[in-house]
């Protein structure tokens, strides 16, 4: 049965990764009429070598963005791999310092536009010397017979490949991310259309605002301060003094890895302090997981079945209005009744879901509106109505 067990929930409701929403947008990396430049000074040339790489690059700086990508090479590996390069190399076998004149007995990492820029530094020796180890690097990579395969397919069927083998490549970290935020701003707008307050207050409307942080010693809302606040990405509130649930956002489309784990922990010790907060001040504030993704997969026993006996209620894209039945039954909200989506949930599946969570007052429906109700909110798979 779907209510067995927390795990029997989770993983019926778990939405894959395409049906999580983005908060925003995220640009192309290449946009057609870049590439369609770059190609277009190569073709017609046979057997390119590394003199047309480096006039690419002083016809303009930024394609070495569109060159690195074009070999597979991701922004952080190149600057790491560049710094590297940099502090390693010397104008002369004898000298005490490498070309940036620092000690050759360190390495410093910088950002891809710090070695950009030294092409055009006004050292003509290191603009020089810049200009051909990052030439150096691209050829290495491979770009060569890169460009020479794309020219001879043209630019416009280059088109369909970079989308889909650079694009999709560059955009993937970012939209992980924005999956993430994008989850919160609709757990967010559910909220904010139920009329229940929260902080950040803005988060319907701006998903990348700064998350909340709360002192560990007494959970007053304070700036971060390191090893004495705790971070969370909501925090649902009665009135501006008054908390009602902390919310850990964790959502995890690939392999949560490391972080996963740690921040399954941290859910722990949060849950532990939270707990003995409300014995000490006589609340009765909650933990809630906005917790959702198939990457929880990869590490089920150190992450998600750490969390979900932590949490005292756990929500996932498709079970929002879970959030509105715990509101209800904390006396935060009054809702009439619920109506469970027949293109989900069979009818045995909504009323175990609705025997779990709802009070006995609200009305059960099945594809179906109450007769009378003065608003309703849809919370993922089922409707609630409010008096």
């Amino acid at each position: 049965m779907i209510t067995d067990t927390l795990q029997n929930e989770f993983w019926f409701h778990v939405s894959p990764q395409g049906a999580m929403p983005i908060a925003g947008e995220v640009p192309q990396f290449v946009d057609t009429e870049a590439i369609s430049s770059l190609i277009d000074q190569f073709v017609g040339k046979e057997n390119l070598k590394l003199v047309d790489i480096k006039t690419a690059i002083q016809n303009d700086i930024q394609n070495i963005d569109l060159l690195r990508a074009l070999i597979g090479i991701s922004d952080k590996r190149m600057y790491l791999d560049l710094s590297y390069i940099f502090y390693k190399e010397k104008y002369d076998v004898n000298d005490s310092t490498n070309i940036l004149s620092q000690t050759l007995y360190n390495v410093n990492s910088h950002p891809l536009d710090f070695f950009k820029k030294k092409i055009n530094d006004a050292d003509e020796k290191l603009a020089e010397k810049a200009l051909d180890l990052i030439t150096d690097f691209l050829v290495d990579g491979g770009i060569i017979p890169v460009l020479d395969s794309l020219c001879k397919i043209g630019s416009a069927q280059a088109h369909i490949l970079i989308d889909k083998l650079i694009n999709a490549k560059e955009a993937q970290q970012k939209l992980t991310k924005r999956r993430g935020h994008g989850i919160e701003q609709v757990f967010a707008i559910f909220l904010n259309d139920l009329g229940v307050s929260y902080l950040p207050e803005d988060r319907h409307t701006n998903p990348m605002s700064r998350d909340p942080n709360v002192l560990r010693t007494n959970f007053n809302v304070s700036p971060k301060v390191n090893g004495k606040t705790w971070a969370f990405d909501l925090i649902v509130t009665k009135d501006t003094n008054t908390h009602i649930a902390y919310v850990q956002g964790l959502i995890h489309t690939s392999d949560p890895g490391q972080y996963g784990v740690n921040k399954s922990d941290e859910t722990v010790l949060i849950k532990k302090e939270v707990v003995a907060f409300n014995e000490k001040e006589k609340e009765d504030r909650e933990l809630w997981g906005l917790v959702d993704g198939v990457g929880f997969t990869e590490n089920k026993t150190n992450t998600i079945d750490k969390m979900l006996n932590e949490f005292d209620t756990f929500i996932q894209l498709r079970t929002l209005y879970k959030t509105a039945l715990k509101l209800h039954q904390m006396g935060h909200l009054q809702i009439s009744a619920i109506s469970f989506n027949s293109d989900f949930y069979t009818n045995v599946e909504a009323q175990a879901m609705f025997d779990k969570y709802a009070a006995t007052e609200i009305e059960f429906h099945y594809s179906t509106e109450p007769s009378s109700y003065t608003k309703k909110v849809n919370g993922g798979e089922a409707t609630i109505y409010l008096n």
